[in-house]
């Protein structure tokens, strides 16, 4: 055989069994694939168009994703006196917290700090007809706080979160000259930080623990109307 014989069969021979390690690659990767119970189909649209986020609790129970809509938000929340004995500021920050996550996830909330300096000109927090009111806006989210803890029940060596409420939202419709709230979405909450093991008390302080605990908290609480990654949070 001529040395160009020789040649085109090494060229050949090499693409065959570079075509042999593609089909290889791709059985290994269809038997861990259904091995871990994972559709082909997913890890295609994962390729090409990267993880697929979940739709949030409050867009299920309404059909409004409020990041595609023009329409805009305000937060406001009831935290009774005695829950911020960890964080004076608690009902503040809470407002702050979950304001800032849904502008980052371009929802058109009106800013933290405009609805805090309203709450303390009014010295209440808990008037949702008030705030249809005073904010040209379309939803009002109303969060309201019953539990917020910061220690392991029944010990004092561990910190352990728990927290507790209700978050409403309400639209806000003209009904002649007036803006009238009403009520659309409406869910219990119940949290606890961290989500598996608690914390012994001398790895951290009980304020930074509890402004932890409360990061968690706005995060979990945000999520209820904003689009996410599966797993968020956990």
């Amino acid at each position: 055989m001529s040395k160009q014989g020789q040649s085109a069969c090494l060229r050949t021979a090499r693409s065959s069994r570079c075509r042999a390690g593609v089909v290889l690659g791709l059985l290994l990767s269809l038997v861990v694939t259904v091995g871990s119970g994972c559709s082909l189909v997913v890890m295609a649209g994962k390729m090409f168009l990267g993880n697929p986020r979940l739709a949030s609790e409050f867009t299920m129970a309404t059909g409004v994703r409020l990041g595609d809509a023009e329409e805009t938000v305000v937060v406001i929340a009831r935290v009774p006196s005695y829950l911020s004995g960890d964080l004076a500021t608690l009902e503040s920050d809470l407002i702050t917290g979950v304001t800032d996550r849904l502008i980052r996830e371009s929802i058109k909330a009106t800013e933290a700090d405009e609805v805090i300096d309203w709450i303390d000109e009014r010295g209440t927090s808990d008037d949702v007809e008030g705030a249809a009111r005073k904010f040209e806006t379309d939803y009002i989210v109303h969060i309201e706080l019953e539990e917020f803890e910061n220690r392991e029940e029944n010990t004092s060596s561990l910190h352990r979160g728990r927290a507790r409420g209700t978050v409403r939202a309400y639209k806000v419709e003209l009904v002649g000259e007036k803006r009238v709230p009403r009520v659309i979405f409406d869910r219990e909450f119940q949290t606890k930080h961290p989500r598996q093991q608690p914390v012994l008390v001398g790895e951290v302080t009980q304020t930074a623990f509890a402004r932890r605990h409360l990061e968690q908290l706005c995060g979990d609480l945000a999520r209820k109307f904003h689009d996410h990654l599966p797993g968020a949070g956990i």
